[in-house]
């Protein structure tokens, strides 16, 4: 996995590249904590148009970074999620916690409102 991170005006975006397997969870960790922190009110987005598979452990980072953002009423959201992401969020029920939309686009269009 790889990730790249750019900022639109104060909303993290962080692109992921390649499935989040056994140990590349902890890099995932480091890239949303950084962003976490850089803002009072930290918005962020995982763009995750091109993880075909996510692990467990990843699930408990987002849920955990979910859970500290929402602490400051900040934003989270995943967007272009693989359908087999999709089922995994929805089999654990972290579909109906985490925000989910279908591109960046959407995701930035509702973050900003």
């Amino acid at each position: 996995m790889k990730a790249k991170t750019r900022k639109k005006d104060d909303i993290w975006i962080i692109e992921l590249d390649g499935a989040i397997k056994s140990g590349m969870e902890f890099d995932l960790a480091d890239e949303l904590e950084t962003c976490l922190h850089q803002n009072e009110v930290p918005k962020i987005i995982v763009n995750m148009k091109n993880v075909p598979f996510i692990n467990s452990a990843a699930l408990g980072i987002f849920l955990n970074i979910f859970k500290e953002i929402e602490k400051k009423n900040g934003r989270f959201a995943l967007c272009s999620v693989s359908s087999d992401v999709d089922n995994l969020l929805e089999i654990t029920k972290l579909g109906s916690i985490l925000e989910v939309y279908k591109n960046v686009d959407d995701a930035l269009d509702s973050i900003q409102d």
